[in-house]
């Protein structure tokens, strides 16, 4: 048994997409630092409309751009100097009007906006993006609910609960779980559908809630799960986004939408006499609370657990097993423990 806080050792970054923010978040001209995979980074819009992360440092003389540094036009600004670089790193300005010496060039990481996130690569051979996170389409589904926790854990973990069956009723308190659909794998994706049920806002048997979800994960930084209530004729989407900070924290970013409401009196008669936009806010609000507490359920788990490498899995755990030999892939073989 080895415990978790010991990332190069056991549980490297693993190789994928991870999402550092909502789209609307970052806004023309705005600068963010920020740690990502233990390294510190700044994450920038151009005044075109131009996502780009770099490293934090000027290769100048090293001054960081979070601190003084601005976005002027196409480029980063550091502050010390007035160096320019555009987003592919190359420096176009120095602040004395001279030649931008050949080696000044600042590193870029590989970005994607997608699905209304920004996304950023990491591989630890610092090698190029292998595969893509799936564009998904918003069209009749509300905007994105989200929220932020800082946490003790690793995204390999936190991934592993979307198919820890046996976690469902035990933590979260599901009952009649069944899978609907096995584990499924194809390259960075993995696929499988569980249904359950689950108590309602009312106690007793006849108010408990059945729901079927359906699980997308995308490497160990991006999953989203669709999940219906056919009783009330909901459908909403989870989105879970783990991100490393550093060797002990990630940051997991949680979101939620919901698909328009067909026919609010399902969900309740007295709903029916409000306006289709005010019911699906309303049921977004709803939805999302819930969805965040049942997340903050696995809280004290994640942050106190130690990682097994060779677990004694039990009928009933879920396709576990399965889930590590797929998260392989995201590691290279000198990294490789699980």
């Amino acid at each position: 048994m080895e415990s978790l806080p010991t990332p190069s050792k056991l549980f490297p970054y693993p190789n994928g997409w991870y999402v550092l923010c909502k789209s609307e978040e970052l806004k023309p001209g705005q600068l963010d630092s920020r740690k990502f995979a233990g390294q510190e980074i700044v994450l920038f819009r151009t005044e075109g409309g131009i996502p780009c992360a770099t490293d934090a440092h000027c290769p100048h003389l090293g001054a960081h751009f979070g601190f003084g540094g601005s976005v002027e036009g196409e480029t980063i600004r550091c502050p010390f100097h007035d160096f320019c670089f555009d987003v592919n790193g190359t420096c176009v300005k120095t602040g004395y009007g001279t030649k931008p010496p050949p080696k000044a060039i600042l590193k870029t990481h590989h970005l994607r906006e997608k699905n209304g996130f920004i996304l950023i690569w990491f591989d630890a051979n610092g090698l190029a993006p292998n595969w893509e996170v799936p564009e998904v389409s918003n069209e009749g589904w509300s905007e994105i609910r989200t929220t932020d926790f800082d946490l003790r854990s690793h995204p390999q973990e936190t991934t592993e609960n979307s198919v820890d069956v046996g976690h469902f009723s035990i933590i979260h308190g599901y009952s009649d779980v069944e899978t609907l659909k096995e584990l499924k794998t194809d390259g960075a994706y993995l696929n499988a559908s569980y249904g359950f049920s689950r108590p309602g806002l009312l106690k007793g048997e006849r108010n408990r809630i059945q729901a079927e979800i359906d699980i997308h994960v995308h490497g160990l930084g991006y999953s989203f799960v669709e999940v219906e209530v056919p009783k009330f004729g909901i459908k909403t989407r989870q989105y879970v986004f783990p991100t490393p900070i550093d060797g002990q924290k990630v940051n997991l970013k949680i979101g939620m939408s919901i698909k328009k409401i067909e026919n609010s009196k399902k969900v309740n008669p007295i709903l029916g006499l409000l306006p289709s936009r005010l019911v699906n806010s309303i049921v977004l609000n709803a939805s999302f609370k819930g969805y965040a507490h049942d997340v903050s359920q696995d809280f004290k788990v994640w942050e106190n657990k130690v990682y097994i490498n060779s677990p004694a899995l039990a009928k009933g755990d879920g396709p576990v097993g399965k889930y590590r030999q797929w998260a392989r892939q995201f590691y290279y073989d000198k990294q490789e423990n699980q």
